[in-house]
């Protein structure tokens, strides 16, 4: 079949996998809503004729997202049709001015640093806590922040990622409080958990206490700005995102004026109509399909959980970690401290052989690979007969391992590096490429990070110490995702460095 992205995807469908991915339609939209139209290019339009203007909206598009603000609770809601980075990249210039310092979670999205190099902004991070068992970030300590804000009074702004891509919750509530008692607002990305508003049942007053396993959504809890993407846990084409705005410390005109600079000037009315009719769907379905994909997961995550050797991910795990909850649709596979035997000899599984495994040998495609761990991606369009399928995979692959001790450690998102440049300094300046052996002591002129998620283990302008390197090395032996640093033609891998000598340490004179 020649090349084509056409043809790629035709492949994909054809090849009898399931998705455990995103985006949440799973593509059985036309099963979620079956009265939905079914050429996408009989309302593929402009704004023309009565059609309102995405970014001045008046008529239809003004009532939508009227609609949209009242299901979710918030001021003002806005669709985003370029994802939930432009969401995100708006929020941050809607509150900091180039030069400002932000104070982000060490764990955001590539998309916020995008913005910090965009407006040079000074980012003052703080750490999630580290879970060692499992190889993955907990939750932001409001402690920790609470300390940050203490030093840095300058900042303009806080922003976490909350549900993290494993589906861990922060304490949104708690740090909303302290920043506003700063001065300054909370942005929360979201955006993997636009579900959490519909796992409340109609009849059920919106509250952390009735969301029982289900965090209550940010927006609800103080945040001021909340970006969701809808694509990735709902039924809606990728692309399909919003934002909410509930505050008074934001201009709302500085920040419609940035969701305007950060989105298309020729917005996708299939995106916009999808997205409507998602969003009034899922209101509607409180009762209907939520109940059933709730009960769902309380079943299967029981039967995962009595695997022998394959662990389950549960809130439990994270105790005293910055954990307020957990989205139990977030199906998080451990694989640590696992063998499998092959021939002679017992090897040690990680999340990448076990992604492997699950999409050659039974044809479910997981979400991401973690070091040590996979992720699959449930919504409600997830039938029961998806649920037994990846259950039986699961347990065949459960009885053919054993335990292990897993002695494998690492400093990769543990610690900062040493930081020397502004990351927009260090992304303007010359750079060189050089063995990854070499690197030591020198700045990084790149991000370098595992996808996904795409968490930065060293941003532009951090230097490169010896133990982060050996670790790089050890990610790229496992066969993880890791961008920034490329293969030369004998496969030996480089990374990009500032070449200039005065960034350098400096040699002591010799005595003559």
């Amino acid at each position: 079949m020649e090349q084509s992205i056409l043809n790629g995807l035709i492949a994909y469908n054809t090849e009898g996998c399931y998705p455990w991915h995103m985006p949440g339609h799973k593509k059985r939209l036309y099963t979620v809503f079956p009265d939905l139209v079914e050429n996408p290019f009989l309302i593929d339009a402009t704004e023309v004729g009565n059609l309102d203007e995405f970014h001045h909206p008046e008529g239809i598009i003004k009532k939508a997202f009227e609609r949209a603000a009242q299901i979710y609770g918030s001021h003002k809601s806005y669709y985003l049709v370029n994802g939930s980075t432009s969401g995100i990249l708006a929020a941050i210039s809607a509150v900091c001015n180039p030069g400002d310092s932000l104070i982000l979670a060490r764990n955001c999205h590539k998309s916020v640093y995008n913005a910090v190099r965009l407006l040079k902004l000074k980012p003052i991070y703080v750490m999630p806590e580290w879970n060692d068992t499992y190889d993955m970030f907990a939750g932001v300590s409001p402690d920790a922040v609470k300390r940050v804000l203490k030093e840095h009074s300058e900042a303009k702004a806080v922003i976490l990622v909350s549900p993290t891509y494993e589906g861990i919750v922060s304490d949104v509530e708690k740090i909303a409080k302290l920043a506003h008692k700063s001065g300054i607002p909370l942005i929360v990305d979201a955006a993997h958990g636009a579900h959490f508003e519909y796992m409340a049942n109609a009849n059920e007053t919106i509250s952390t206490t009735n969301y029982k396993k289900i965090p209550a959504p940010a927006i609800r809890l103080g945040a001021d700005i909340v970006i969701e993407s809808l694509h990735k846990t709902l039924p809606a084409m990728t692309q399909c995102a919003i934002l909410h705005e509930n505050s008074s410390m934001i201009s709302r005109e500085r920040l419609e004026e940035f969701l305007s600079v950060y989105q298309s000037t020729s917005p996708s009315y299939v995106f916009m109509a999808t997205m409507e009719t998602c969003i009034e769907k899922m209101d509607y379905e409180r009762d209907g399909l939520f109940i059933i994909y709730k009960e769902l997961l309380g079943e299967y995550r029981k039967r995962f959980g009595r695997l022998a050797h394959i662990h389950l991910v549960d809130e439990t795990d994270f105790k005293k970690q910055g954990v307020a909850g957990y989205d139990d649709g977030k199906l998080v596979f451990s694989v640590k401290n696992c063998g499998l035997q092959e021939e002679d000899r017992i090897v040690s599984m990680n999340g990448v052989m076990l992604a492997d495994i699950l999409a050659r040998e039974y044809g479910q495609v997981m979400e991401m690979a973690g070091g040590s761990y996979v992720t699959a991606m449930t919504s409600v369009a997830d039938s029961k007969e998806a649920f037994e399928a990846l259950y039986q995979a699961m347990e065949t692959i459960d009885n053919q391992l054993t335990n292990i001790e897993d002695t494998t450690d690492t400093i990769l998102y543990k610690i900062l590096p040493e930081k020397r440049m502004d990351i927009a300094a260090a992304k303007e300046s010359k750079q060189i490429p050089i063995f990854l052996s070499k690197a030591a002591g020198r700045i990084s002129g790149e991000y370098i990070y595992i996808y996904p998620p795409g968490i930065p283990i060293v941003t532009p302008g951090e230097v490169f110490s010896k133990e982060f390197l050996d670790d790089i090395q050890k990610s790229l032996e496992h066969g993880l995702n890791v961008k920034g640093v490329a293969a030369d033609e004998n496969g030996d891998y480089k990374v990009a460095v500032i070449k200039e000598n005065k960034w350098l340490p400096r040699r002591k004179k010799r005595n003559r």
